[in-house]
């Protein structure tokens, strides 16, 4: 039995909550917001319908339409990671008072949390023809992504956690804070259903752990100077640079990934016509 069968359900509801927290504060002054946040908004939704697709198209059978949706994984982990720099890029010349107490420490992340998508997606592509490691690899590319959703839920719609005016800026990083120790709790439980289930822990284990290292910036060295300094620095970038430096990345992560997966024959020996599964497959 292939494993996750209803995980684009899961996937879905995401999708669903991620617009109910978005609403006040992004899709109801849709056309007031940036470029920038459009492009990341955009490529990330994308990216969770491209989850979905593949989830629900290799349960049913249906894989022809798995196998399309796999080679546009290779170019939307690209656009993707382009996106993401380029809302850092965004974040760090804005001086409004919410990025004085907050933006530093959220483009820390945001930084670390795009690479390590790229990553994710890199592993899921060397790990291709396994398809329990290859699945819980995919899903990993997401793991941070509930983070911001339900910290902005949280925000917009929990009593004691509104934010009314600036003076109510504290209950963002409360907000913040509750959504990253749920979604790590949430982490070790499909950790320790893994180890339970006696199969492959380290992919969710290692997306624990790229979470974490992701949080660490916010808790700690994202309040730096050292940090602000390089994030400023960052900011002086023209938005073209800002993401070009994210698409190449991202670009990278596929073809490493990819290349990492071949069989040895194929590695020897390029001129093979054996089939091979699909990049996201």
């Amino acid at each position: 039995m292939r494993p996750f069968p209803n995980a684009h359900y899961y996937v879905g509801a995401l999708i669903v909550m991620t617009f109910a927290a978005f609403w006040p504060t992004y899709f109801s002054t849709f056309t007031k917001a940036s470029f920038a946040h459009h492009f990341h908004g955009m490529t990330a939704t994308a990216w969770m319908v491209l989850l979905m697709v593949q989830n629900w198209t290799i349960h049913h059978r249906h894989r022809r339409a798995h196998i399309f949706a796999g080679w546009a994984s290779l170019g939307l982990v690209a656009l993707f990671a382009a996106g993401g720099f380029l809302t850092m890029q965004v974040m760090t010349s804005d001086t409004s008072p919410f990025m004085e107490m907050y933006g530093f420490r959220l483009v820390s992340v945001d930084l670390l949390a795009t690479l390590f998508f790229g990553s994710s997606f890199a592993l899921a592509l060397r790990h291709r023809r396994d398809q329990h490691r290859h699945a819980r690899y995919m899903l990993t590319t997401i793991l941070i992504l509930p983070v911001p959703v339900v910290a902005r839920f949280i925000m917009n719609y929990i009593p004691g956690f509104l934010i009314n005016g600036p003076e109510d800026l504290p209950n963002f990083g409360r907000s913040v804070e509750l959504s990253i120790l749920l979604s790590v709790a949430f982490i070790g439980v499909l950790i320790i259903r893994d180890i339970i289930n006696k199969k492959p822990a380290v992919p969710f284990t290692y997306g624990l752990i790229i979470s974490l290292l992701a949080y660490s910036g916010y808790f700690s060295w994202g309040t730096t100077e050292t940090w602000q300094n390089i994030a400023l620095s960052y900011g002086n970038l023209s938005p073209w640079a800002a993401s070009m430096i994210g698409f190449v990345l991202g670009a990278a992560a596929g073809v490493i990934g990819w290349y990492a997966g071949k069989r040895p024959s194929r590695r020897r020996n390029m001129s093979q016509s054996s089939p091979e599964l699909t990049p996201a497959e």
